[in-house]
């Protein structure tokens, strides 16, 4: 397992000082957000409901350690634990108060949640069967226990531009999730000698690609070096003001690939200089024992055995040993039944005699036992039936992998889960043969909610990614892609075309169908898809372009499992961006909101207007001290840093020097003669983060800040005498927010403004992040490929 970081102990203590700072409102939301979700603390899509993720690295447990967290999640009110796509296991639905604790007890145990979340180096994903496959070149798993330990415990891994996510493959022929990766390494031997290719720039989320050849081979010397010095460069490099252009794959959009690997490569050289070699620690394998104490009883399991064990089991490289797949449907396992729970508890003591080498969790969200005695398996499989029935099902049917979606995420669409579920009723309800089972069972259908990736549909043979369609109103659908290769040449899935929620179960069916068909003409199901088959599904998808009226059939304008007409008027705000620019916006919004009310607020008295000024410097002075890396300990703290970051550096002109003091030591109470100054030192803090480069640098086209007109603004055009107009298509998020924030700052009250925003996540954001400020959408209407929304400026 990888070790602990030594500030772990420090890190809970902060959280949970901050969490009572939270619920006693002496912070704000954003400022308790920018900690917890670093430490793997997410808010679910009910309010103040949250869950714990636990970095497993390579899915890696041992069953006493799994023992210990159901037990943790039943005595702190966790009605459920659910297996990640990348190898976690998250504890869910919890009270705020109960997390603190958990993550006490799941430190004692040698876990933590550390880096599950936020702008860091998250869990690291390794091969499921490394160690254990007949294929593979080396087990890669101590390897990726090693550079976890290193990296969990450097400052640095927790302040990137955004997620750096890691992977490590043990077959050089199924390189997997390696090639999606911002590190892919993929076991080599080169003249006797372990190390790695190297891929880098991975990514499945908005613009995807596989990753870049960086090295064909790196001896294994130099893991450390190679983690090291991307994650500088990367830190360096990336655009550390639009998240949404923020991985490190934007870098090569940026610069291109020669120039990108050239500076990678640079680090490279540099970070040899400096960064010890990595020494491997291999483990002695603790098979040889485990048999030795498995005795076998008289246990005569049922006529679906044999089914279950061609369908499940398969033999190791061990002899002698089996690994078995235990199939958790989306990775849920409830906790409401205590029978069900007990039998788990039951399962994981038996398989706890074998050794800690254990468990895995998957990719595909299921677990996945090893090192288990052959002979065992009767006993085994009785043992699972009686928790997971799914085992009478074929693999194919329990091998569909979703997102959260729309249920608990903040971020979906679409219900992806009811969509996986009404996937596999249909595949059950199908009954296809059981000879092509073999050539089905490691098929893989991935589904996400929205256009982000969480489900990883760019990289499955069938994969859809949710949307809004339309046709008079708003109905469910999905982008659909085929045929990603996971082989020695990687490839993502490609877009065919995009389909309604109600149609993709008969479509997928009918898909697999048409290869059984002609199944002895192509290798692999990937095959077929990537050419005749991607033929018959764009002429399909043609078919099921157009859906029946409302008035026809209203369950095309139901969601999967939803009980209300498909909407996305309610979708919330994402939490897993947390960080750098939530800060800089709460206090962009407090200058914006406090500014207007000055003008406004014609009646108030003058000590309300000072207080509103006052808060307008301490907003103006505190808005960018982030981008310093500075963190002030109180109020006056603040102000100081503000003149040595800003004033004295000479990034805010010296003349705002004496009002900063002034509003530090309180020595005015009147600073209404000063409302221009502040104004404009509130202007030319919005205007140097206006012209913030992706490195946190501020682009100084005059040097005299005070005198330094504001930035142009866009085009505006009322339609009406009371409607402003703002065309933000192609404006990414978060800045279309911030625009919309600046635009209804200049209005008044009751005032409309039409803005026009791209599909995906700007509509999927921006109304949402609109409606949390106080103001009202009264329209949100598709039109084309992108969408027209009103807003009513919100009574002050």
């Amino acid at each position: 397992m990888y070790k602990l970081p030594d500030t772990l102990s420090d890190d809970i203590t902060k959280l949970g000082e901050l969490a009572k700072a939270y619920r006693e409102k002496e912070i704000e939301t954003v400022r308790f957000k920018a900690f917890r979700v670093p430490m793997g603390i997410y808010e679910q899509r009910k309010d103040e409901v949250y869950m714990v993720r636990i970095r497993t690295t390579g899915g890696v447990i041992h069953p006493e350690q799994f023992l210990e967290i159901l037990a943790i999640a039943r005595n702190h009110s966790s009605d459920l634990l659910h297996i990640t796509t990348r190898q976690e296991i998250q504890i869910q639905n919890l009270a705020l108060n109960e997390v603190e604790p958990i993550l006490r007890e799941l430190q004692q145990i040698g876990l933590s949640s550390k880096g599950g979340g936020g702008n860091t180096v998250r869990n690291i994903l390794v091969s499921a069967d490394s160690g254990i496959s007949h294929e593979e070149v080396f087990d890669t798993t101590p390897y990726a226990m090693a550079l976890t330990t290193k990296l969990i415990a450097e400052p640095d891994s927790y302040l990137l531009p955004r997620k750096m996510k890691i992977a490590f493959s043990s077959d050089d022929r199924q390189i997997d999730y390696a090639a999606v990766n911002d590190l892919g390494l993929v076991a080599q031997i080169r003249n006797g000698q372990r190390g790695f290719r190297v891929y880098a720039g991975g990514g499945g989320g908005s613009k995807p690609t596989t990753g870049w050849t960086l090295f064909e081979f790196m001896p294994e010397s130099e893991l450390f070096v190679i983690a090291e010095a991307l994650k500088k460069m990367f830190s360096a490099h990336g655009n550390r003001k639009n998240k949404h252009k923020a991985r490190l794959r934007y870098i090569f959009y940026r610069l291109g690939e020669e120039e990108t690997l050239r500076l990678i490569r640079t680090y490279y050289e540099e970070a040899k200089k400096t960064t010890p070699p990595f020494l491997p620690v291999i483990e002695p394998e603790e098979t040889t024992a485990a048999k030795a104490v498995y005795h076998v009883g008289e246990i005569v399991p049922d006529k679906g055995y044999e089914v279950w064990r061609k369908r499940y089991a398969s033999d190791q490289r061990q002899e002698g040993y089996s690994s078995v797949i235990v199939p958790i449907l989306l990775g849920n396992f409830p906790l409401t039944d205590e029978a069900r729970v007990e039998k788990a508890r039951r399962l994981l003591q038996f398989v706890s005699l074998f050794g800690k080498d254990t468990i895995r969790f998957t990719t595909t969200q299921h677990i996945r036992l090893r090192n288990i005695p052959t002979e065992a398996l009767p006993e085994l499989y009785t043992l699972i039936h009686d928790i997971v029935p799914e085992t009478d099902a074929p693999l194919l049917a329990n091998n569909i992998i979703s997102c959260t979606g729309a249920d608990t995420c903040r971020l979906g669409i679409t219900l992806s889960k009811g969509l996986a579920t009404a996937i596999r009723r249909a595949l059950l309800h199908a009954a296809l043969p059981e000879a092509d089972q073999p050539a089905l069972a490691q098929a893989r259908i991935h589904i996400s909610g929205c256009p982000n990736s969480c489900g990883q549909q760019r990289w499955a043979d069938i994969g859809f990614a949710g949307k809004a369609l339309h046709n008079d109103r708003v109905y469910p659908g999905y982008q659909v892609f085929l045929a990603a290769n996971r082989s020695d040449k990687p490839c993502l899935g490609e877009p065919v075309g995009s389909i309604s929620a109600r149609d993709i179960p008969a479509f997928v069916v009918r898909l697999l169908k048409s290869y059984i068909d002609v199944r002895s003409a192509y290798p692999t199901l990937t095959d077929y898809l990537a050419g005749e088959g991607r033929s018959r599904a764009g002429e399909w998808l043609t078919e099921y372009a157009e859906i029946p009226a409302f008035d026809d059939d209203k369950n095309y304008y139901f969601d999967w499992g939803a009980e209300a007409v498909f909407s996305i008027v309610n979708r919330g705000t994402p939490e897993c961006s947390a960080g750098l620019f939530d800060m800089i916006d709460l206090d962009l919004n407090d200058i914006l909101t406090r500014r207007q009310s000055v003008e406004t607020e014609t009646d108030a008295d003058t000590d309300r207007i000072n207080h509103l000024l006052y808060e307008i410097i301490y907003s103006a002075a505190r808005m960018l001290l982030v981008t310093r890396g500075a963190e002030p300990k109180n109020v006056v703290d603040t102000f100081d840093l503000f003149i040595l970051h800003f004033i004295e550096s000479g990034l805010v002109d010296d003349r705002y020097r004496a009002l900063v003091e002034s509003a530090r030591d309180r020595a005015s109470s009147d600073f209404t003669p000063y409302k221009a100054d502040i104004y404009a030192l509130a202007d030319a803090l919005i205007d140097l983060y206006r012209n913030m480069d992706d490195s946190l640098q501020f682009k100084q086209e005059n040097t005299n800040p005070s005198t330094s007109a504001p930035a142009p603004a866009e085009k505006q055009e009322p339609t009406t005498a009371r409607r402003l107009f703002k065309d933000l298509r192609g404006v990414a998020c978060p800045m279309n927010f911030v625009h919309t924030k600046i635009q209804l700052s200049t209005m008044q009250a009751g005032e409309e403004l039409e803005i026009l925003l791209d599909d995906g996540a700007p509509i999927a954001n921006v109304p949402g992040s609109v409606r949390n400020e106080g103001h009202h959408i009264v329209e949100q209407t598709p039109v084309d490929n992108y969408w027209k929304v009103i807003i009513i400026k919100k009574e002050i």
